[in-house]
């Protein structure tokens, strides 16, 4: 729970504090990536997406109320969807909870993966389409920054939301994917280069989650 609430939280702060914007779009793959405004680099771009965004606030808003929640699935069955383990590359035995607050449940695994000093950690969590959870996830993806120690970019890859995070110097970083507004999919690295980050989601079978059925 704890893991959660942080991201929500840091990606509400990414959010309200970034003043610069743009997009690009760029083939990695067989992947699509459509990255957020950097608002630096293009500040009309970004007054002009927070205008295109409050307008269009009140069907947002509309669609957040109109989506039931839905009990989450076991974690047992969430295991299922962490990826195999690569060759050279040791796992963890993964690990899975189930939470409750107030009236809402999520469900959620994790599994840690080595090789040598690099760590991978594979996160899935069951929003079961909370939209406390996800709506304001949603609105991060819109923004990004880059500086000479990092970057913190809003993305959607193949369509799907999300924020990716790496610092240079220490070589760790993160991205956090939101499949079909209920699956939030988190891979962490440690001592690990930029592009492992969607290799590893490219090891992730989240197109079988988002066939999960509502």
């Amino acid at each position: 729970m704890k893991t959660i609430i942080n991201q929500v939280t840091c990606g509400i702060i990414i959010a309200s504090t970034l003043i610069g914007c743009g997009t690009q779009d760029s083939e990695s793959g067989n992947l699509k990536v459509e990255e957020g405004i950097d608002i630096r680099k293009n500040p009309i771009g970004a007054v002009n997406k927070i205008v295109q965004l409050s307008k269009n606030a009140d069907k947002i808003s509309q669609e957040v109320i109109n989506q039931e929640p839905v009990p989450p699935i076991s974690f047992q069955e969430l295991i299922e969807y962490l990826p195999s383990t690569p060759a050279g590359w040791s796992a963890e035995t993964p690990k899975g909870q189930m939470n409750s607050f107030g009236e809402y449940s999520i469900s959620q695994v994790n599994q840690t993966f080595t090789n040598g000093d690099k760590e991978i950690e594979i996160s899935i969590f069951d929003w079961a389409f909370n939209s406390a959870l996800y709506a304001p996830f949603l609105m991060t993806t819109e923004f990004s920054h880059e500086s000479t120690e990092g970057y913190n970019k809003g993305l959607k890859i193949n369509d799907i939301p999300g924020r990716e995070e790496y610092t240079y110097a220490s070589k760790e970083g993160s991205l956090n994917l939101l499949v079909n507004s209920r699956f939030f999919v988190q891979i962490a690295g440690n001592n690990i280069e930029e592009e492992e980050l969607r290799e590893w989601w490219q090891k992730i079978d989240y197109q079988s989650l988002n066939k999960i059925n509502k």
